[in-house]
């Protein structure tokens, strides 16, 4: 397995993945799924999306962000989110 940062090429399978999830709605607060365009936004205005590729398929994700400003901008969030087929 290789975990890596995302790339433009990456965005299709990050949204089936991220979408699964919020679909199954017990991990995210979301209940919107991304589109095309939505999920382009939203990946790039992390501070820093990884990636988890197993023989050349996408099969997770993660992404960074800052949970504050101010003082506490060191402190950060992550959300995780793992193709269906390969969770457990």
């Amino acid at each position: 397995m290789k975990i890596r940062k995302y790339s433009e090429k990456d965005i299709p399978e990050m949204i089936r993945i991220w979408n699964k999830v919020v679909d199954d709605g017990n991990a995210f607060p979301q209940d919107e799924c991304l589109d095309e365009n939505s999920g382009k936004i939203f990946f790039a205005n992390q501070s820093y999306c990884g990636v988890a590729e197993d023989n050349g398929k996408l099969v997770g994700l993660y992404i960074l962000h800052p949970n504050s400003n101010g003082r506490l901008n060191g402190v950060s969030n992550a959300s995780y989110a793992v193709d269906a087929n390969f969770r457990g």
